[in-house]
C-alpha cells in the first residue's frame, strides 16, 4: 500500500524589524518557519526531533532578495540533515503549490518520507537607494 501524504505542520515567520542592519537573510527566516512548522505538529519534543532528523526532501521557492549558490543545501546543512532531494524552483506565484504537489507525489511513490517546502524573502529590510543624478 502506498504511503498517504499528509501535511503535518505549517508555519510562517515574520521578523519584527525592517531595519537593514538587523535584517535576517531569507534562509534564516526559512529556518525559523521550519522550526515553527515542527512545533505546529503538536508532537512531543522527542518525536518532533525525530521528525526533523528524518527530513529527506527540501524544496525551496526561489528568492528575489538574496542570491544563494545552493539554498536547499544550506538549509539541509543548518537543519543537520542530509536531504537526498534538494530543489530550488523558478520564480512564480504558482511555485509553492507546485512544490507541495510534487513533494506529495514523491511521498506517495515511496521516494520521500519527510518533505519540507519553504520559501522566504527579506525585501522589507532591503534599503532602497535612489540616485539623484
Amino acid at each position: 500500500m502506498a504511503p498517504t501524504p499528509i501535511i503535518a505542520g505549517v508555519a510562517d515567520f515574520k521578523y519584527p524589524s525592517t531595519k537593514p542592519e538587523k535584517a535576517l537573510e531569507p534562509y534564516q527566516l526559512m529556518l525559523h518557519a521550519i522550526d515553527r512548522a515542527i512545533i505546529d505538529t503538536y508532537l512531543p519534543d522527542d518525536v518532533g526531533k525525530t521528525l526533523k532528523a528524518s527530513i529527506d526532501s527540501i524544496d525551496v521557492v526561489a528568492t528575489w532578495s538574496w542570491p544563494y549558490k545552493d539554498l536547499p543545501g544550506l538549509l539541509s546543512e543548518n537543519l543537520g540533515v542530509d536531504a537526498n532531494h534538494r530543489f530550488i524552483s523558478d520564480h512564480g506565484g504558482n511555485q509553492p503549490a507546485k512544490l507541495v504537489d510534487e513533494a506529495a507525489k514523491r511521498i506517495a511513490l515511496g521516494k520521500t518520507k519527510v518533505a519540507i517546502v519553504t520559501g522566504g524573502e527579506a525585501l522589507a529590510s532591503c534599503e532602497l537607494v535612489v540616485s539623484k543624478e
